[in-house]
């Protein structure tokens, strides 16, 4: 391309601004992994369903052993999920790129804008779907067994293939630096109302002991579950911001459990948003596997939010000011748990009588 002439009429975007375009390909680029991943987790727990069916050992099917279902109860959760956040992301874009003039002499500009206002959801959902194929991958070949590492039977290819996906479009690590970086950058400029959030979290927090929301309607407890998330994520953010101010920015491991717990709280409110979605729609009757799926979700989601913000928490404070921010945070973390044993069981029954990924 050296030495190249282009017509001024072919340009895209602005002279020496090309980076401007190429992020935001990236942008969609991360988005289309996202999706491509959770079709790809249906086809391997598929493979995984049809081989359970008619693998036999102690003269019955895997498939009703205890410990085969939960793996095939926790793959289509997975898949119930990442789903939901692919539907919420898309649907968000494409309101947002309605509302563009095409016709209009900045149209590639706002084109532009309204796609970066996603690059965030964008991040999410490619860290998200990536590491979720992979444990999907992983389980299905653990189905397997040693037919697993058979090329032959197609849990090897599918557990081959899955690798790359968490290190291109920007690895995983990358993709966590920008998901924390750009909420910072928007809450210093005014554009996000992060700080005064957490500010308003803080005063709740000295205000006494009781934090939790009285919710009503389908799913008010699942939705009080997400605003707990929710503000474990803030009062971890707070308390680092606090201690770092700017130079957070050069501490990549809170960079990182901050990102986690903005993934987690995005895809759980996902999952809730669906189902309540449904219920609303059908009933809560027609609405009871979506429920089942972020029910599951929930409960391992709350632990990962947690497990992040203690370790956020220990970085960041020590003595009694560890003491006191622990003690805040078991109260902003506690819940009542779903009986998951269960909710797996109904799910891996569905799935299994289906064949394959179902909400029906």
């Amino acid at each position: 391309m050296n030495d190249c002439k282009v017509p001024a009429e072919n340009l895209l975007g602005d002279i020496g601004k090309g980076h401007i375009i190429a992020f935001n390909i990236l942008n969609i680029g991360r988005f289309k992994l996202g999706a491509m991943c959770v079709g790809g987790g249906r086809v391997s727990l598929e493979h995984a369903i049809a081989y359970a069916k008619q693998r036999k050992a102690f003269n019955k099917v895997i498939a009703d052993f205890g410990l085969v279902r939960e793996k095939i109860a926790n793959m289509a959760t997975l898949l119930y999920v990442g789903e939901s956040l692919v539907y919420r992301t898309v649907g968000m874009m494409d309101g947002a790129l309605s509302e563009v003039d095409k016709s209009g002499a900045d149209a590639m500009k706002e084109t532009r804008k309204a796609i970066e206002e996603y690059a965030v959801e964008c991040s999410i959902i490619k860290v998200w779907a990536s590491e979720m194929v992979d444990y999907v991958v992983d389980e299905t070949m653990q189905i397997f067994g040693g037919y697993g590492f058979v090329e032959e039977y197609p849990a090897e290819r599918a557990y081959r293939d899955a690798r790359i996906n968490r290190i291109f479009e920007g690895t995983n690590e990358i993709n966590r630096l920008i998901i924390t970086g750009f909420l910072l950058k928007r809450a210093m400029s005014g554009q996000l109302p992060l700080m005064p959030a957490i500010k308003k979290l803080m005063e709740e927090v000295l205000s006494g002991p009781s934090m939790s929301e009285e919710l009503e309607g389908p799913l008010a407890e699942e939705r009080k579950l997400v605003g707990q998330a929710k503000k474990l994520g803030l009062f971890a953010a707070g308390a680092a911001t606090q201690k770092y101010m700017q130079a957070i920015q050069d501490q990549q491991e809170i960079m990182g459990a901050i990102a986690d717990m903005t993934i987690e709280t995005y895809a759980m409110e996902s999952a809730v948003l669906r189902a309540q979605k449904i219920a609303e729609a059908k009933g809560e009757a027609a609405a009871a596997l979506p429920i089942a799926m972020t029910r599951v979700y929930l409960t391992q989601a709350m632990e990962k939010v947690e497990s992040a913000a203690r370790k956020v928490i220990a970085a960041v404070a020590e003595g009694d000011m560890l003491r006191t921010q622990v003690a805040i945070l078991r109260r902003l973390a506690k819940y009542e748990p779903f009986n998951t044993i269960e909710l797996r069981q109904q799910i891996a029954q569905k799935v299994i009588e289906r064949g394959k990924y179902t909400l029906a």
